[in-house]
């Protein structure tokens, strides 16, 4: 995910050479000046309330928040490495390429939990012994927020092992390394199901549930305090959700999928194997900037729009 190939043609004139190597980093730059001090703003402003009985949701929203902030600190990194090639070594480019695919994991485990937490939200209000499932709440929530960092860890752990340093056009890149082909389609299979697939599943598929439980409920079984204006807006917030990381992750995981059509047609289709690898090459990084987009965008989306976090920080 945060590994650059941005490779470059030296026998190039310069001006083409130029743009391809100021483009992304100015990209990168700007998704930096504006994502990470809206980040520390949520960051600081929820902490502030952290023990006046801060809600679920909002600590949900503080984890992203952080773990966005950290994957646009990163982005800086990745930004030099563009311009001048990796000079910090081999094991500080495994290091930084696993710190960046752990926080986008953490972003993408606590997205999905959201769309849980909203959906159990609206199956709360109907309990009758409220006291007890109060009770499992607190013990439930200390262990999910637990549980996302530790699985996103697990998740992260292959880009120690398939990260390295490679030579291209005399600037030394990191990226992913792998002995055989086979390792390296485990591997992306593997990041499009625990990066996509199964997370994207579970969203729609609780969304769809809340909307339905939602329209099929009587008036008098509906959530407390929610009149008609606040669950529109709530059903509208649901459907940005769903929609931004639809559309900011998805062409990441497209370039996966053509990563191992790629490396399964090297042999058996080398022309099939030479168009995925030019199309590859022009559109990959682009795929990860808008990954890093979405960075940007959660603050906004999941944030400055939500009532809750309003009045956290007034």
């Amino acid at each position: 995910m945060m590994e650059s190939n941005a490779g470059f043609n030296l026998t190039s004139n310069s001006t083409a050479v130029g743009s391809e190597k100021i483009a992304p980093a100015v990209v990168l730059g700007l998704c930096c000046l504006v994502g990470l001090p809206s980040n520390i703003v949520v960051i600081i402003s929820i902490a502030r309330e952290w023990n006046k009985n801060l809600s679920f949701t909002l600590k949900l929203m503080l984890n992203l928040a952080v773990s966005d902030a950290l994957t646009l600190c990163l982005a800086l990194i990745v930004m030099y490495e563009i311009q001048y090639g990796w000079k910090s070594g081999l094991w500080s480019c495994k290091f930084l390429v696993f710190l960046g695919h752990w926080s986008l994991y953490i972003a993408v485990l606590t997205v999905t939990s959201m769309s849980v937490h909203r959906y159990h939200n609206v199956i709360k209000s109907r309990v009758t012994n409220r006291m007890i499932l109060q009770r499992l709440e607190r013990r439930h929530r200390c262990l999910q927020l637990t549980g996302i960092w530790i699985l996103a860890f697990v998740f992260a752990l292959p880009v120690i092992f398939t990260q390295g340093l490679k030579d291209k056009n005399r600037l030394l890149r990191c990226q992913r390394i792998t002995k055989s082909q086979s390792v390296k389609v485990t591997v992306l299979l593997f990041e499009i199901l625990s990066g996509y697939v199964i997370p994207f599943s579970t969203m729609l598929t609780f969304y769809i549930w809340l909307h339905s439980s939602l329209t099929r409920a009587p008036q008098d079984q509906q959530p407390r305090n929610q009149g008609t204006n606040v669950r529109t807006y709530k059903k509208r917030l649901v459907i940005s959700i769903v929609v931004a990381f639809f559309l900011f992750w998805t062409p990441v995981h497209i370039i996966n999928v053509i990563d191992i059509v790629t490396s399964l047609t090297k042999t058996s289709h080398p022309d099939v194997h030479s168009q995925l690898k030019s199309f590859r090459r022009v559109y990959g990084d682009t795929s990860k900037t808008l990954a890093l987009l979405n960075c940007c965008l959660n603050p906004f989306l999941y944030v400055f729009f939500s009532r809750n976090v309003i009045k956290c920080t007034k």
